[in-house]
Parts: C-alpha cells; sequence; structure tokens
C-alpha cells in the first residue's frame, strides 16, 4: 500500500468516525436522556471548535488545563466520552515506564475513534536543551496538547507545555526523569512524527571544536585515584582562542598550583572555570558576551607536563562542581523516519521466534523486560527505525526489533468455536455468551492461556486456550 493511499484512507476514516460518534458515544447507558441528546452534540461541537480555537479562548497558560476546564463549564466532563478522554491523560499510564534514550524518534497514529494519549519517559542531565516536536502528517486542523512533567517515583511535577501545539525547547535545572505526554482534541487523531532531541544548552568553548573531542571526562582518576576530575579536557593547539560559553562577568582572573592561568566567568546560577591557559585576555569585572575571547590555550600549572589543552569546569551556586558534558554536548538528532512506516501503524502483529524480547528501549543494549513465546499477540503503537514500540493484552509496552516480529498477513489458522468454549469481549474479562458466537474464526495470535479469534464477521474476541 503506497504512503498516499495510506493517508487518504487515514482521512476518510477520521471523516466516517465524526459522522458517526453522535450514535456511538451519546447514546451510551452513561448518556442523557435522548430528549437532552441533541443540546449535548451541541455543546460537544462548541468545546471542539474552542480547542480549535486555544489561543483565542484560553484565558490561563496551559492549553491542556483550560480545556479540561472548557469540559467542566460545557457539562460535558459529566459523559462518557469526555471522562474517557479525561482519564487517558492521568499521569499514573506512566507509572511503570522505564526511560527511553535520547535522542528518539517515533511515528505513531492517534485513532479518532478511540480516546487515546501516549507517554514517553526520558533521562535527562543538568544543562540539557531539551527540543520537542510534533509533526502532524495526517488532519492538521487537530489540536495536540502536549506536555511535560519531571518525575519523582510516581510523583509528576508539570514542567513545561506547548503553547502552539507543535514545538517544546527547553533546558534542564537538574538530573532526572522527564515525561512526556502527548493528547490529540476529542475526535482529534491521524498520523504524527514525534521526535525528542537533545544537545548542550552553551556554546563550546573552543572554535571549530565540539564535544566528540573532548579528552578527559568528568570523574576520571586523577592524582592516582585520590581526586576526580572535575571538569573536561579538550587538546588543542597552543594559542587557540578560549571562548566565553555564555554571557557574563568575569569573576576573577589569576593563577593557582593546579589550574595554572586560569579565569572565572560568572552568570549568576553558575560559574565558568577555564585553566591551564597561556594568556589571559580579560580582567576581573569585565562583561563578557558568548563567543568572546578570554585568553589561549596552553598547559601552565599541573599541566606542564603535558601537551595544551584547555580544561572546563562550571559551578553551581551552593552545590560545586557539576558535569560541563550535558551543557555542552553536540546536538544528536534521530534517524528521520520514512514516510511509508506509517502502512503498519495501527496494526496487529504476533512475535516470530520461539522466544522473543520485549525492550525498555529501542537498541539491543537496552534491558529486557519480558520475553514472549512465538505467536504471541501484540497491538501496534509506533515505529521508531528498525524498531516497533508493541502494547500486549496486559497493557505492558515496550520495544521489539522488527527481525523477530511478523506483521503483514502473519501466519494464522481457523478455528471452530463451540458452546462450550470460554469467551472474553476484551483480554481475560468481560465475559461472553458463547452460544452467539458459534463458528469458524480466524486465530489471530495468542497470550498466556488465551486465544485471540475474528470472526467471519469482523468481531474480535478472546477464547480460553481448549
Amino acid at each position: 500500500m503506497s504512503f498516499k493511499v495510506h493517508i487518504d484512507r487515514l482521512i476518510l476514516r477520521k471523516q466516517k468516525v465524526i459522522k458517526g460518534l453522535y450514535t456511538q458515544y451519546l447514546f451510551e447507558k452513561e448518556a442523557v436522556k435522548p430528549f437532552f441528546q441533541p443540546a449535548l452534540w451541541y455543546v460537544l461541537i462548541f468545546v471542539l471548535f474552542s480547542a480549535c480555537q486555544a489561543e483565542k479562548l484560553f484565558n490561563s497558560q496551559n492549553p491542556y488545563q483550560n480545556y479540561l476546564n472548557t469540559l467542566d463549564k460545557s457539562g460535558l466532563e459529566n459523559y462518557g466520552i469526555a471522562q474517557r478522554w479525561i482519564n487517558q491523560g492521568k499521569l499514573i499510564h506512566a507509572s511503570n515506564m522505564t526511560a527511553l534514550n535520547l535522542p528518539y524518534n517515533e511515528m505513531t497514529y492517534f485513532d479518532p475513534s478511540k480516546v487515546e494519549a501516549l507517554f514517553l519517559q526520558y533521562e535527562v542531565k543538568e544543562g540539557n536543551n531539551i527540543s520537542i516536536s510534533a509533526d502532524v502528517l495526517t488532519d492538521s486542523s487537530t489540536v495536540y496538547f502536549i506536555d511535560v512533567f519531571g518525575r519523582d517515583v510516581n510523583e509528576f511535577t508539570p514542567l513545561h507545555y506547548s503553547e502552539d501545539q507543535q514545538k517544546i525547547e527547553y533546558t534542564v535545572k537538574q538530573d532526572g526523569e522527564h515525561v512526556l505526554r502527548v493528547q490529540p482534541e476529542l475526535l482529534g487523531g491521524g498520523a504524527v512524527v514525534l521526535s525528542i532531541e537533545v544537545s548542550g544548552s552553551l556554546a563550546f568553548p573552543l572554535p571549530d571544536m565540539q564535544s566528540n573531542q573532548i579528552a578527559s571526562f568528568w570523574g576520571d582518576a586523577r592524582s592516582g585515584g585520590a581526586r576526580k576530575h572535575e571538569g573536561v579536557d579538550v587538546f588543542a593547539k597552543r594559542g587557540t582562542p578560549v571562548r566565553a560559553v555564555v554571557n557574563g562577568v568575569v569573576r576573577r582572573t589569576g593563577q593557582n598550583r593546579l589550574g595554572g592561568n586560569v579565569v572565572w566567568v560568572n552568570s549568576g546560577r553558575y560559574n565558568y572555570y577555564y585553566a591551564h591557559l597561556d594568556s589571559q585576555l580579560v580582567r576581573a569585572g569585565q562583561a563578557v558576551s558568548k563567543g568572546d575571547t578570554l585568553g589561549t590555550v596552553g598547559n601552565t600549572g599541573n599541566a606542564i607536563t603535558t601537551a595544551p589543552h584547555l580544561h572546563f569546569g562550571i559551578y553551581r551556586r551552593g552545590r560545586g562542581a557539576v558535569d560541563p558534558f550535558p551543557f555542552i554536548q553536540a546536538a544528536v538528532k534521530p534517524k528521520e523516519i520514512a514516510a511509508s512506516d506509517s502502512v503498519s501503524l495501527k496494526e496487529y502483529g504476533v512475535i516470530a521466534v520461539n522466544s522473543g524480547n520485549l525492550r525498555a528501549s529501542p537498541d539491543l543494549k537496552s534491558k529486557v523486560i519480558a520475553k514472549h513465546p512465538r505467536f504471541t499477540y501484540f497491538d501496534i503503537l509506533a515505529k521508531s527505525g528498525d524498531w516497533f514500540r508493541i502494547q500486549f493484552p496486559d497493557q505492558s509496552i515496550g520495544f521489539a526489533h522488527q527481525s523477530i516480529l511478523a506483521i503483514t498477513n502473519p501466519q494464522t489458522k481457523e478455528i471452530a468455536l463451540e458452546p462450550t468454549d470460554v469467551l472474553f469481549e476484551f483480554f481475560d474479562r468481560g465475559l461472553l455468551p458463547s452460544s452467539n458466537f458459534v463458528g469458524q474464526g480466524k486465530v489471530l495470535g495468542t497470550f498466556r492461556d488465551l486465544v485471540h479469534v475474528q470472526l467471519k464477521s469482523g468481531t474480535r474476541l478472546w477464547m480460553k486456550e481448549r
């Protein structure tokens, strides 16, 4: 299937979903009596219009909270469709996640006929600059709420949110784990490429060089192991200009036994330390701008027996030395995602090997969080390079490499349902009267002691293995 045909199918599906939502949601058992239902439909339209005009109608800063307030004020909060939307956005869904390694990107699809939210957790370091973007491939009219939270065990603290529904960029203040939530408005959805990029928040202290040329890192042993390296070393030709990494004021210049000729620059929260200089070209109290020359590379102090290099350190007020690398690391971008990857979104698959590893991140070095036998059923949530983010019937989520999966038309077998079979509407819950579903079906996969079956009518159900 071509990408254009797939996108056209997604758009048509969205149109059909919107036309059918009135009967699908408002005639549920939790809805009001039919006499009031048309009025509720008008309220729903108003809420959706309000979301699309978020910049004009929202009075406070957080678009997500404003949307919740809109649901509340409209009275729609009491209905099933809105309750599901609210519940899906709760951070409890992120409580069992493991952290991804950055950079990361994926292509995913939000089904307008369902109420969905996406949660991704990733590790951050003080000084990192994080850039998050959502590139909407279909139905650009949908509003996406993008929020970032700090996580401490199962406590979540709001940190950042998108004001234009497309991008968040921020500098990390302390090491930790952050959780990204992406959720489309009610009835909204489509294919989206989500990217999380990481870089340093400061300029590199030497011209025409970057972090992959650092020769010695934070924590390396010094003085025979008696102390740890409190900075990074970058070797360069003697006389190479040493640059200010940020706007600030020269706090002091001078000499000391270890650093030789040194310059300290203060920017308020941090002091930046440049050591082993051959020459100092600034004076205490002088204001400097990012990129200004502070001195030149040398090997003064205890570096007298080594080649010329810059020792660069960062000290946070009230805390002491911090690792400079996250502040100056080169930007790392994830691999581009092919548009054709959308073809497999929202499909299902099975494990194609005897024991398939489910991993915490899309990397063969990442932690194995589960193993599943051949023919185990899963739903596809997203595609990231050669990896799929998949979800099993017990709601566990992880990554599996495409080489161990069967996705397009996995081998199936026919099965005859009998009156004595134990059937479930959903995995392991909601018993069904087996007499209503007697006949031939196709086995889609298995999970634990249940078999997932699709009847000729298209109905899917779970059946206890015989």
